[in-house]
């Protein structure tokens, strides 16, 4: 069994464009990102999947040239670009993540993986319900819960967020279809900011990147991020107000759907 992390990304972000190649610790932020979800001992390869308009020709060169696989497929459809990647990579389990968790942690992905292993699950994730900080969200699913969900998702916000249909067919939102586990934090840290979507949080990602060092941004757990993050002052701390998954809540408007948040 191929477990491939694979890890959506792309220049045009609307809030913050290009951020994926802003520095971090000393390298573009994404090569943080793929460094980070290596150290998994659970992942066997990680990958990019970004879009495959030119204005992402740079990202694509910048994830090549440090030795990770790269995947193009659809701009918008990142759904089919998930399964177009998993069929690339030739996985059997794919773990999703994003370009902008910056602190993700390889720890907890390893939880996450040995959850969906032990329990042969179709599915699993940590944000059901969210208890992690928002920037270490991460699902791990079967190369064929990955291939239901692409052929039979329809809306644009299924399609576009890749996991939602998932979650209709898991016990989450009350479907029965697929098997699923939720992985929870020892508390719940849900309130608190770790993800950059926008220059407020990336000022703040550079903080803590500076607090812990160029090594130890690569290497630390989310304990060590947990204590570089309260030890930032107080001007770095105003993204904490923004809404969690603003660009999920924003599809499903699109859709006609009201979020339960």
């Amino acid at each position: 069994m191929k477990t491939v992390a694979i890890v959506q990304a792309r220049i045009g972000s609307t809030r913050l464009p290009g951020k994926v190649l802003f520095e971090l610790a000393g390298r573009p932020m994404i090569c943080l990102i793929l460094e980070r979800i290596g150290r998994a001992a659970g992942i066997d390869q990680v990958a990019l999947a970004t879009g495959d308009g030119p204005a992402n020709d740079a990202l694509a060169a910048v994830v090549a040239d440090a030795g990770y696989q790269v995947v193009r497929g659809s701009e918008d459809d990142v759904l089919s670009r998930y399964r177009f990647a998993c069929e690339a990579t030739q996985a059997d389990i794919v773990l999703r993540a994003t370009g902008d968790c910056p602190f993700i942690d390889p720890a907890v992905l390893d939880a996450l993986l040995s959850l969906r292993s032990r329990e042969n699950l179709d599915y699993a994730t940590n944000v059901k319900p969210e208890t992690w900080p928002d920037g270490l969200d991460a699902s791990v699913f079967t190369r064929e819960t990955l291939m239901a969900a692409d052929a039979e998702a329809t809306l644009s916000s299924e399609r576009e967020h890749v996991v939602p249909w998932m979650w209709k067919n898991c016990a989450f939102e009350g479907g029965s279809r697929l098997s699923s586990a939720n992985l929870a934090a020892p508390a719940d840290l849900s309130a608190l900011r770790w993800t950059v979507d926008d220059g407020l949080d990336y000022r703040l990602a550079r903080g803590i990147a500076e607090t812990l060092g160029k090594d130890g941004a690569a290497t630390a757990g989310w304990q060590q991020v947990l204590s570089a993050f309260r030890s930032q002052p107080a001007e770095l701390l105003a993204n904490q107000s923004t809404l969690r998954d603003e660009g999920y809540l924003k599809s499903l408007a699109k859709d006609g759907i009201e979020s339960s948040k």
